[in-house]
């Protein structure tokens, strides 16, 4: 990794007085960008990240908050994808293990190695030889980096994780991947983008692009018009007709992935666990996340709004089912659910594929290109997000070389796979026995230093997390949040991990978001109504706040 050269390590602001110049400065203009990135998603925060480092003069704007949709509901791994070598995906195999391994530099507080488990059992589609097989050539395709996989007869399997199932067992597979905050991951990308030198405005919905390549006007629902040299729509499942016109057409098909979140204590497995549903072509994972553990996920078609997902009856039962087939001593019934969420995969529709079939469509991207010279990038993973970015940055600036201004220094190559995202030293083992700072650098890495120096409020922010109070007033000055649900869903998972979602503090989040933003008793009573409105939509439970 290349630090040599003097970063900045302090924290950019960006709250309410950021948003609003740069609204004014929009709206007053004139203001002309040699990119404008549609959609704050991971892929959207990659491509501003590449662009802004080689020197482009970078805006995003996006219709939600960042990592509203898909980066914000995924199943938060940064994997190879095991299931893709059935599938012959090889190539993207060998580029998502690439890209995972350059993530373990970039950032390691956010993306951490973990030991995953694959049993197999009588009559499941895939026997120990052949996991045993395709988890050889997943090492292969790594080159051998990292911890290669370990076949685990039955009893070695029994000690490794002693909840499964003896009965029918054949043995397992143990195999390396990373597990992260997909949310966080975008924020830290984006965060970094602003750093050096891109401006993000978020709850600002395109209304229409207008103009011919190499001269777009982006008109924002407000009417604000943003001039750009090129446009590139990085808007995941929302990347349809409406943005992308005729091309946009029968383009994707629509995924929708459903997890449910239990207290570790009532499956309170070892690892991360990767369960062959029955009958299906398709695995599900158990993974632990601190005091909780999530199982998931769903993979069926979806029509309709992508932020409007949800998550039925049916799709819970269908995941504690499958599970309970293998985990029969631990707690999962429906009472023992504490959260759900659930998020809708862009996935870029072959000839040939059945209809209403997403199990067997590639997670591979593809990038094109309106009548008027509008870039779009669809489909892809989130652990290849920075491929992705750079392939099509690389496209935009062959776009804006021909008429680079003279005397302006030329776009340099692209430097994310050599970049931390997060700049500063990791924290230290004697800095992490501060059990404040071992909460907060899960997710703010190196900045967790500041935080912990401020002397802010530091208390928990409900006693079985690991969530403190100082983190919202961060957000607040620092995150870029518009809305509680912002704060409370995607930069701490509140509304995930808590069984009343975050409810029993909401009130004094939105105290502190609208005093700092000069507002009033009638916005705290908006931001509660926001926040009640997302969470039902979501997860299906009505909140009680207090």
């Amino acid at each position: 990794m290349n630090t040599s050269s003097p970063v900045d390590t302090s924290l950019p602001r960006w709250g309410a007085r950021e948003r609003l110049e740069l609204l004014q400065r929009l709206r007053t203009g004139p203001t002309s960008w040699d990119l404008v990135v549609v959609g704050a998603g991971i892929t959207g925060a990659g491509i501003a990240r590449d662009a802004a480092l080689r020197g482009l003069t970078v805006l995003v704007v996006e219709a939600q908050d960042l990592a509203f949709g898909t980066s914000s509901r995924s199943t938060r791994l940064i994997h190879g994808g095991v299931r893709y070598l059935e599938q012959g995906e090889l190539g993207l195999v060998y580029e998502a293990l690439r890209e995972r391994g350059r993530l373990y530099e970039a950032a390691a507080h956010l993306v951490r190695p973990a030991r995953f488990l694959f049993p197999a059992y009588a009559g499941d589609r895939l026997s120990p030889w052949k996991l045993r097989l395709g988890l050889t050539l997943y090492d292969t395709l790594n080159f051998h980096r990292g911890q290669a996989h370990d076949y685990l007869d039955t009893e070695s399997t029994l000690l490794a994780e002693p909840l499964l199932r003896g009965e029918g067992l054949r043995g397992a597979v143990q195999y390396e991947d990373a597990v992260t905050d997909d949310a966080r991951l975008t924020l830290a990308i984006l965060t970094d983008a602003r750093r050096h030198g891109a401006e993000v405005l978020t709850y600002a919905r395109v209304e229409r692009i207008m103009g011919t390549r190499g001269a777009h006007t982006v008109v924002l629902e407000d009417g604000t018009r943003v001039d750009a040299t090129v446009v590139a729509i990085a808007a995941g499942p929302w990347s349809g007709p409406a943005l992308l016109g005729s091309g946009g057409e029968g383009l994707l098909s629509l995924s929708k992935g459903t997890h449910i979140v239990v207290r570790s204590a009532d499956v309170p497995v070892r690892q991360p666990l990767v369960i062959q549903a029955p009958a299906q072509r398709r695995i599900l994972f158990v993974v632990p996340w601190g005091t909780r553990t999530y199982l998931g996920t769903t993979d069926t078609a979806y029509e309709g709004d992508p932020g409007n997902s949800g998550v039925t009856v049916e799709d819970e039962d269908e995941i504690l089912g499958i599970t309970r087939r293998l985990l029969p001593s631990a707690r999962l019934d429906r009472d023992a659910i504490v959260s759900t969420w659930s998020g809708v995969r862009p996935l870029v529709r072959v000839p040939g594929a059945s209809e209403g079939e997403t199990v067997e469509l590639s997670r591979k991207h593809r990038i094109v290109e309106r009548d008027d010279g509008v870039l779009a990038i669809v489909g892809g993973k989130l652990t290849t997000y920075r491929s992705m970015s750079e392939e099509i940055v690389d496209d935009i600036v062959g776009r804006l070389l021909p008429q680079w201004p003279h005397g302006r220094p030329r776009p340099l190559p692209c430097t994310t796979h050599r970049l931390p995202l997060a700049p500063g030293r990791p924290l230290t083992a004697i800095e992490l026995e501060d059990p404040v700072l071992a909460d907060l650098y899960p997710r703010h890495g190196p900045a967790a230093r500041e935080l912990g120096r401020r002397g802010g409020d530091n208390r928990c922010l409900v006693e079985d997390l690991p969530y403190r109070w100082c983190e919202i007033d961060h957000a607040i000055a620092h995150e870029g949040v518009c809305h509680v649900i912002d704060i409370v869903r995607r930069r701490l998972p509140l509304v995930l991990t808590d069984s009343a979602q975050g409810a029993g503090v909401v009130r004094e989040v939105a105290t502190r978001l609208v005093t700092a933003s000069g507002g009033h008793q009638g916005d705290i009573d908006e931001e509660i109504e926001r926040y009640r409105h997302g969470v039902e939509i979501e997860t299906g439970r009505k909140t009680n706040v207090l």
